[in-house]
């Protein structure tokens, strides 16, 4: 009956619509410019580019997301196909721009990082992911949280379909290329300080790529990362451990988000044959000798569970606006952890906190 019930929830969600590119003649006034590398091909049936083949050749391009006005918190509305648009309610484009010459593209990387700061966030989408849902994603994080101004969003191939999980996953290895690549393109237009995101699958492409740059020797590279999140992480643990174990000395602070109510990882560990994955992981000693932070988001799950941290008001105010994940770091980090923050365990290296959504309620606005 349970194979039953599984093979009909894929049939479903087989059929769903999925997230595309729209554009808008009438962009609201809050946009936020994205910037892309990405190692996606041609899509087969439109000939368009960032479809779901591997490309060999790194493209870059820049796109500016239009941020409907009528929205919550952590509410991420986009075109899907054959559904019509609002611009009140769903993320749009309002413009965007390829990059044939690497040059050009550093240029204007270059004067984006200018004005931030030389900050910049670098997100890796996950499993199942279209490159417009990717793109979406990161325009509404960096609203959400108040990110930098200079957004970089790495797309790898995803076949964008829930029983594209194998292909997927050898994409995930192919993808560590490009990555590394985005990343000696924004160190050499000037970034100081950069922010790697990982989500799901791409948590994979994150950890391959900085385990191939340890073993390349490009510490410069590790100089530059202000840290290492990694958003609900569809990774073996034992696969992680080795990850880590390669790179060594891991970039801090390094923050693993979980919850134990994924309920995408759950079919993922039933696909892999595991009783875990890395983000849905609830013994601390199994990488206690790790310098890692492990949040527990499974009081705040919403919808599905897998992408908590960026879909959930709540947890948004506490982890952004209120600076409580840089107040609960910082802590960690000197030893100091705020037991008002939720449930705080060490072990060796490790530190693990459960968050509560009482200690939102106190968080601010």
């Amino acid at each position: 009956m349970r194979v039953l019930v599984i093979a009909a929830l894929v049939a479903l969600v087989s059929c769903a619509p999925r997230g595309e590119l729209a554009y808008t003649p009438e962009p609201s006034a809050h946009v936020r410019p994205v910037f892309v590398g990405s190692t996606r091909g041609l899509d087969p049936e439109t000939g368009a580019e960032f479809g779901i083949t591997r490309s060999e050749t790194l493209q870059r391009a820049r796109f500016v997301v239009s941020v409907p006005p009528d929205r919550r918190t952590g509410q991420l509305h986009y075109p899907l196909e054959g559904r019509r648009t609002d611009p009140q309610k769903d993320f749009l484009l309002a413009g965007s721009k390829n990059y044939p010459d690497p040059a050009a593209f550093q240029a204007e990387l270059r004067q984006s990082l200018k004005a931030s700061g030389g900050e910049a966030v670098v997100f890796v989408h996950g499993f199942n992911n279209t490159f417009a849902e990717g793109l979406y994603r990161l325009a509404q994080m960096g609203v959400d949280f108040d990110l930098p101004r200079t957004l970089v969003y790495y797309a790898w191939p995803s076949r964008g379909h829930v029983l594209g999980y194998a292909y997927d996953r050898d994409s995930a290895i192919f993808a560590r290329d490009g990555l590394r690549q985005t990343l000696r393109e924004l160190e050499r237009a000037g970034a100081k300080r950069i922010l790697l995101v990982g989500h799901s699958m791409g948590s994979s492409v994150t950890m391959e790529t900085l385990r191939d740059i340890a073993l390349s020797g490009e510490t410069e590279t590790f100089s530059h990362l202000a840290g290492v999140l990694l958003i609900s992480p569809d990774i073996d643990v034992d696969m992680f451990r080795e990850q880590a174990r390669t790179i060594g000395t891991l970039p801090q602070p390094f923050v693993i988000f979980t919850s134990r109510k994924d309920k995408a990882l759950r079919l993922s560990s039933k696909i892999a044959g595991e009783r875990d994955r890395l983000g849905t992981l609830q013994d601390i000693s199994r990488v206690a000798d790790l310098k890692v932070t492990m949040i527990d988001t499974g009081a705040f799950s919403t919808a599905d569970g897998h992408f908590n941290v960026a879909n959930n008001p709540a947890l948004i105010r506490m982890l952004g606006r209120t600076g409580q994940l840089a107040k609960m770091l910082e802590g960690e980090q000197t030893g100091k952890g705020n037991l008002a923050t939720g449930v705080v365990l060490t072990v060796q290296e490790a530190t693990r906190i459960v968050l509560s959504p009482i200690t939102a309620l106190g968080g601010g606005n």
